[in-house]
């Protein structure tokens, strides 16, 4: 468990979203749902994103100053890597966690969208976070297998977005797209659709 019991109570008890709000920087108010479940039985691709399915966390650095992307290391199929080195290439990176029923929701069509924008100057990057006990995200990933790197993610990068992004890090799915400058461009609180995601991406590209 990555926060304390009462931050996880507290994530559980307002179902994914914090009151339902969404910031982005083009004012995009669809509403995210409420429901806090643990089902699986949704599309699924069938790829999966390392030989052991996630990526363990390793060093983060805060960011340098405000909407600058905090950076942090990876191990992926043997390779370290960083989010320093995709300076270049528009980002979206989604904090979810494994009983968030909107967060699993939405994971196929990301999926969907990182495998279309495979050859572009883009990468998404699934931070797995709020971990409850029990919680066994190598077990969840063979089951919802996706196009994109899963990295399980800690406390410490929570606090790195928060105070880069000036959101509060207390709901998923937070989704945060990053220019190719390595800026925060748009916070977006809740689950959207593949439509509205590749609105936003496709903006920075």
């Amino acid at each position: 468990m990555i926060k304390s019991l009462i931050i996880v109570l507290l994530v559980s008890f307002i179902g994914c979203s914090s009151n339902n709000k969404t910031t982005t920087t083009d004012s995009n108010t669809q509403n995210n749902t409420t429901k806090t479940e643990t089902t699986t039985d949704t599309k699924t691709t069938n790829t999966t994103t390392s030989n052991d399915a996630f990526a363990k966390i390793g060093k983060v650095t805060n960011s340098a100053g405000s909407k600058e992307i905090p950076d942090f290391t990876w191990t992926e199929n043997g390779k370290e890597n960083s989010i320093s080195a995709l300076k270049g290439k528009v980002l979206l990176v989604n904090f979810w966690a494994t009983w968030c029923g909107p967060c699993i929701k939405e994971m196929p069509d990301l999926s969907d969208i990182a495998t279309e924008l495979k050859d572009k100057d883009f990468q998404m990057i699934g931070l797995n976070v709020f971990q409850q006990p029990g919680d066994d995200l190598g077990a969840f990933l063979k089951k919802m297998p996706v196009s994109y790197t899963i990295v399980d993610g800690n406390e410490e990068v929570v606090n790195a977005f928060a105070k880069a992004s000036g959101n509060d890090m207390q709901a998923v799915p937070t989704t945060f797209i990053v220019d190719k400058n390595g800026k925060i461009v748009e916070t977006i609180v809740g689950s959207r659709s593949k439509a509205d995601f590749l609105k936003s991406i496709n903006k920075y590209l």
